[in-house]
């Protein structure tokens, strides 16, 4: 059941997604069908010149459709998935042209690769291969520059042999085919042999294949066969051919492949659809000349699993019955090869040796045919009389997704000129400042001589301006929070070799939720410690509660390591709105520091029970406590009262440069001079 409703969903987004891409193609097929159409017009009108003008064109539109289809999907599938459309666009791109060029899948005209199957399957493929690796576009700018450009290269590289094997895999394929189409006996001239040759020709022109190129041994000898028949039965040497060019083109090919005039109707008799019936109307001064790109590409019909059937099996219905009416004399035989532009009903006339009696048969296989199509057409719209709500929800679904990838085109733009303001501002920030520490120190309420200091990072600019540090949020952007982390714990590890650190002292560093997940931080600051010969045990960290529940499974056993080798963990900004208690239960910190907010409000009886609670957490836990934000005598005296022996905040003294920190501890210190001070920094 489970699976059922997996592959449910999957089909239906598959569904709704190539239905966006081919509408998103949509201008282009509307140009190349009336360009068609006009060269066309052209000809019968003998302006053979400028006929041939717009041929060229309705050539080269064709010819860069399968590029515009590989570029698009890959576009829109990037977006859905929140990758890059920069970093996919030129992988699908790669991967169409090297599996098309190599196996000559290119236009005849202009040598530009011409499978709309191999352009949707290299888009997919693709976009699955950088959307599984999380790809992001190349940024100079950024601090993990170096290690983003080899993962690319490796990337692109393993891509690249994938390519190959594609190619091989595909010749291989065509290979295949070609021994295939070379053994296939098909006699469109007989029963069996007809509607094997229209069953081939309907699969291939729904996944995009020109069946007649496929079929060209066999269209070229029915064609001649047709022509010699007819000359023989105008000679008197001979019947007419039940079946012939003549009997696929004016029965089989109404509206054109697929005998779409019926799926036309269908649309316009039966559908609620607004979009699907002015399509329609679009498409019926083209469909009259048997021209269906609009409606193929348009509903779509190409790569619609749902359309593709009824595609296939109308024409397979068609040809039985049409076949039936002339073996039983019910209608003249096809006396003559009619032009494929010919209208539908004027066909079977001219056909049928202008006998009213074809223009009949043409009807009722147009109605066959629309009564084939329509239980295929409701449900791939969704259309029943039962069901108007949610066909309504569909539609408004349908409007929000496209409006909704529109959206995100325009997003991915802003949010790219955005982050490259970001890694500008940031380049010229590393470059031309410097980043130092200050610290705030931590007081013990009853030994105001042991103290402790939590340092905050601040930028100064060649002015020597001291900036806060909103600039932590552009390196979250940039996705390098975790590279300021590690630049912040060198910092730090330089100021504590100018610590005269006492035994028992520690000194904590903040690191963000990106750096404590990540598997690959302990050993860094192992590695650091060794560099800068200090030791563990005057190390603590602080982490915050969101670090645990992005990823508490890593959290979790880079704490575990980190207390093994002695470091101190700290939980910072407790209570300030995640799910603080259960995390108590489950980690094993050292320390727990309440955050400011909490007292906001303490003049009120339930804002201070509540901090009385919290403060009773340490006989539950073992946990050191920390009062942050004490900037008052009343807040430091009710913490006091609370039984929580360490406090931080203005009250005793504002974050400080290095220098100014170590000449306040001695300040503190000359208050007594009996009492010893024992400097501790926590940073």
């Amino acid at each position: 059941m489970y699976k059922s409703s997996v592959l449910k969903s999957y089909y239906n987004d598959y569904i709704r997604d190539i239905s966006i891409v081919f509408l998103l193609l949509l201008p282009l097929i509307i140009c190349n069908a009336i360009t068609l159409f006009v060269g066309h017009g052209l000809n019968l009108a003998q302006l053979s010149d400028l006929a041939n003008n717009f041929f060229y064109f309705s050539n080269l539109l064709i010819g860069i459709y399968p590029i515009a289809l590989c570029l698009i999907t890959s576009y829109y599938i990037a977006t859905k998935h929140g990758v890059n459309a920069m970093v996919v666009v030129p992988y699908s791109l790669l991967l169409f042209i090297a599996v098309s060029v190599p196996n000559e899948l290119v236009s005849a005209q202009s040598g530009l690769p011409n499978n709309p199957l191999i352009a949707l399957l290299a888009a997919m493929i693709s976009a699955i291969c950088c959307i599984s690796f999380r790809l992001f576009p190349l940024d100079p700018s950024r601090i993990d520059f170096v290690n983003t450009l080899y993962k690319h290269v490796l990337h692109f590289f393993c891509f690249l042999l994938f390519t190959v094997a594609l190619a091989k895999l595909t010749k291989i394929i065509i290979a295949l085919s070609e021994y295939v189409r070379h053994d296939l006996s098909l006699n469109p001239l007989t029963f069996y042999g007809g509607l094997s040759y229209q069953f081939i020709l309907g699969l291939l022109g729904a996944i995009g294949i020109n069946g007649h190129n496929f079929l060209f041994r066999a269209k070229q000898q029915l064609f001649e066969n047709t022509q010699q028949n007819i000359a023989d039965w105008q000679a008197g040497e001979a019947s007419l051919n039940v079946l012939g060019q003549g009997f696929y083109d004016a029965f089989l090919s109404m509206g054109g492949s697929g005998n779409t005039i019926s799926l036309l109707l269908c649309v316009l008799l039966f559908s609620k659809e607004k979009r699907h019936i002015t399509l329609a109307l679009s498409a019926l001064p083209l469909v009259i000349f048997n021209i269906n790109e609009l409606l193929l590409f348009g509903l779509p019909i190409i790569f619609n699993p749902i359309l593709i059937i009824p595609f296939v099996l109308v024409p397979l219905v068609s040809f039985v019955v049409v076949y039936g009416a002339i073996t039983f004399g019910l209608v003249n035989p096809v006396s003559t090869i009619v032009d494929w532009m010919t209208p539908p009903f004027i066909s079977g006339y001219i056909a049928t040796q202008h006998s009213l009696s074809g223009v009949l048969l043409q009807v009722v296989v147009v109605i066959i045919g629309i009564g084939i199509y329509r239980p295929f057409y409701l449900h791939y719209v969704g259309r029943s009389q039962n069901n108007n709500m949610t066909i309504s929800r569909q539609h408004e679904l349908d409007r929000s997704t496209l409006k909704s990838f529109l959206g995100d085109v325009n997003q991915a733009m802003s949010s790219y000129i955005n982050k490259h303001d970001i890694s500008r501002r940031v380049s010229r920030m590393l470059s031309r400042g410097e980043f130092i520490m200050h610290y705030q120190p931590q007081v013990h309420l009853n030994n105001e001589h042991c103290l402790s200091f939590e340092s905050l990072i601040r930028y100064k600019d060649p002015e020597g301006k001291l900036w806060p540090p909103v600039f932590i949020q552009d390196f979250q952007q940039l996705g390098a929070i975790k590279q300021l982390d590690q630049m912040v714990i060198d910092l730090v590890l330089i100021d504590i070799q100018k610590m005269p650190l006492e035994k028992n002292c520690k000194v904590a560093i903040n690191v963000s939720a990106e750096t404590i997940s990540d598997k690959h931080i302990v050993a860094y600051i192992v590695e650091r410690l060794s560099y800068y010969d200090i030791s563990p045990q005057v190390l603590e960290i602080e982490i915050t509660e969101e670090a645990i529940i992005d990823n508490d499974k890593q959290v979790s056993e880079n704490i575990a390591v980190l207390q093994a080798l002695g470091i101190t963990i700290a939980i910072d900004d407790f209570g300030s709105g995640y799910a603080s208690f259960p995390h108590l239960l489950k980690f094993n910190f050292d320390k727990v520091k309440l955050d400011r907010s909490l007292l906001f409000n303490i003049e009120n009886e339930r804002e201070k029970s509540l901090y009385q609670l919290l403060a009773k957490i340490s006989e539950v836990t073992g946990c050191v406590l920390v009062a942050e934000g004490v900037e008052t005598e009343a807040e430091k005296h009710f913490v006091q009262q609370c039984g929580i022996d360490i406090c931080q905040g203005f009250y005793f003294a504002k974050p400080m440069p290095l220098d100014n920190a170590l000449a306040w501890t001695k300040t503190v210190a000359l208050k007594d001079e009996n009492v010893t001070k024992q400097d501790c920094f926590s940073i």
